[in-house]
């Protein structure tokens, strides 16, 4: 009977395998890569979070009106209350914009965001999925995303308005 002496042939285990120590910190290193990664988009997600539109109120009065132009030429003044995301939105603007007599702010156009325009004052026509309505104070439209929209004021006062246009979160 031959009997093996396994004490020889066998490796203690306390002593490590050398050709298993460079995956070992090659995973290592990947791990930790991986989690600076993680720990980086974190960040940024709670920066971006910070940085969305805080709950308050805007007076009228505290509003900067700026001249807007359409074709090189000042057509009204427009200002914005907030502009920027939400919890539940994107792109989202408010403002009021003051048109002056025979003007538009632009050709009807299409956007991705919903609009609502509500009019405080002044008449003029809003052009709306292909639709044309005479509007004056108290009127107001919604549009959805895409659909061709536009205002003229048609009156010889300015036609004062306000605006609230949102897209989805994450819609870019």
């Amino acid at each position: 009977m031959h009997f093996q002496d396994t004490a020889q042939t066998e490796m203690p285990m306390n002593i490590r395998n050398p050709r298993r120590f460079p995956r070992t910190v090659v995973l290592g290193v990947l791990a930790l890569a991986l989690a600076a990664g993680w720990i980086g988009r974190e960040r940024v997600f709670a920066n971006n979070a910070a940085e969305l539109i805080k709950s308050g109120t805007v007076n009228v009065g505290d509003v900067k009106m700026t001249p807007h132009e359409d074709g090189g030429k000042v057509v009204g003044q427009a200002g914005i209350y907030f502009n920027g995301e939400t919890a539940a939105s994107s792109r989202f603007v408010t403002g009021r914009f003051v048109l002056e007599a025979g003007k538009s702010p632009h050709t009807p156009h299409t956007h991705l965001e919903e609009e609502v325009m509500m009019i405080e004052s002044g008449h003029g026509i809003i052009v709306c999925d292909g639709k044309t309505t005479n509007v004056g104070p108290g009127s107001s439209m919604y549009t959805a995303p895409n659909i061709s929209h536009g205002i003229v004021n048609t009156g010889d006062t300015p036609l004062v308005f306000y605006f609230v246009k949102w897209a989805p979160a994450g819609a870019k």
